[in-house]
């Protein structure tokens, strides 16, 4: 069941989004859904990707991202945390940015379809086939 099927349940201390945001079409709503399961006080996790730039930036792929069809928003830091401080969110913070490498995403003997090395231009790793910047993701915390 997704978050949008849940009932405001206001009933979480910690509510955890880990690289959900970018496929959300509407990244705004996610985040009032995701702050309406946190008791007051609350707080929310989320990891997402996000790129370089500043407040108001974000990216929006054409079709794809990284080989991905459903990728519809990443935004820069300082828009994440205004999107977060919009929703009313407190205490919003960037915790963590490291960019994604092939180490973590790689093909296992459980996972052997295509892997970033396959969503990587090959001549420029620091761009997605499709000529965007490569997978970078932040850690947030924020309190409801």
């Amino acid at each position: 069941m997704g978050i949008e099927a849940l009932p405001k349940l206001n009933a979480f201390d910690v509510v955890f989004s880990m690289g959900v945001l970018y496929h959300r079409r509407s990244p705004l709503d996610h985040l009032y859904q995701l702050k309406d399961q946190l008791v007051s006080g609350g707080q929310l996790v989320l990891e997402t990707l996000v790129i370089e730039g500043d407040l108001h930036q974000a990216l929006l792929p054409q079709d794809r991202y990284a080989q991905m069809r459903n990728v519809y928003f990443i935004p820069s830091v300082p828009t994440m945390i205004s999107w977060l401080e919009r929703c009313g969110f407190k205490e919003v913070k960037m915790v963590d940015i490291s960019p994604t490498t092939n180490d973590e995403q790689r093909t296992t003997a459980w996972s052997s379809e295509q892997s970033l090395a396959d969503f990587l231009n090959p001549d420029d790793p620091t761009k997605t086939v499709e000529g965007y910047p490569a997978p970078l993701r932040a850690l947030f915390t924020a309190r409801k």
